[in-house]
């Protein structure tokens, strides 16, 4: 009788150990099909933005998110998804003008992952709008050097999931790029002999363009900044 029980107790024993010891027993095709289904979530997230209810939109958003912290799945993989429901997040907040909320989740969504290059955009969109002219040059920058041929409208993800919204290209980054250097007093080669001033901007948006005071320069800005609305809105 002993002997049966002294099996039983190391059955139950061996049991608990295999439960607590190496992780949750997951096996990769869970772990994929969550993966996926967070994935999914997210362009429906973005569809609730697009509609214009920004606090849907957020809670759509934190629900991936909370959701996305139970992903047994790698780091990695999950640090991206984060990534993106911060951003999305932090559009959202933007788009209400809750400023310092925006830039919160701007921050997270830019640590969670350096190559979310929508999210460097939004932040500098932010720090542009509060007036820290330095981070709005810098964020700017950084989302030229880490998105090649952004435009927002038409993001996809790798498997061409729909993550687009409102219409944002490299110009609108390059025109923050030039007004932030404008505000820092970088206005042409005179003032800064590189590419960081707000002349060398307006001519990488226009093609073609001759520095002449900082008042004319002011007046191309705002037209560029002019035509850009036009275009988002089809020319009405």
């Amino acid at each position: 009788m002993k002997r049966f029980v002294f099996f039983v107790q190391g059955v139950v024993v061996a049991l608990a150990c295999a439960s607590c010891g190496g992780g949750s027993g997951i096996g990769p095709e869970e772990i994929a099909k969550q993966e996926q289904r967070l994935r999914d979530d997210l362009p429906v997230d973005w569809s609730s933005y697009q509609t214009g209810d920004y606090q849907q939109a957020i809670e759509f958003f934190a629900n991936t998110l909370a959701e996305a912290e139970a992903f047994e799945g790698a780091e990695s993989v999950l640090n991206e998804i984060k990534s993106e429901a911060h951003n999305g997040i932090g559009w959202s907040f933007f788009r209400e003008q809750s400023l310092e909320d925006a830039w919160n989740s701007f921050q997270q969504a830019t640590r969670l992952n350096r190559s979310n290059v929508d999210a460097w955009v939004g932040w500098a969109g932010v720090a542009l709008a509060r007036g820290r002219y330095a981070d709005a040059a810098q964020f700017s920058a950084q989302a030229l050097a880490t998105g090649d041929g952004y435009n927002s409208a038409f993001r996809l993800d790798e498997n061409n999931r729909q993550l687009g919204h409102d219409n944002i290209d490299s110009r609108h980054i390059r025109l923050m790029l030039a007004e932030s250097y404008f505000q820092l007093g970088r206005y042409s080669v005179l003032d800064r002999p590189d590419p960081n001033n707000s002349a060398a901007q307006v001519r990488m948006i226009k093609g073609s363009y001759s520095y002449k005071d900082p008042g004319q320069l002011l007046r191309e800005m705002s037209e560029i900044t002019l035509e850009l609305q036009l275009e988002a809105s089809g020319g009405f």
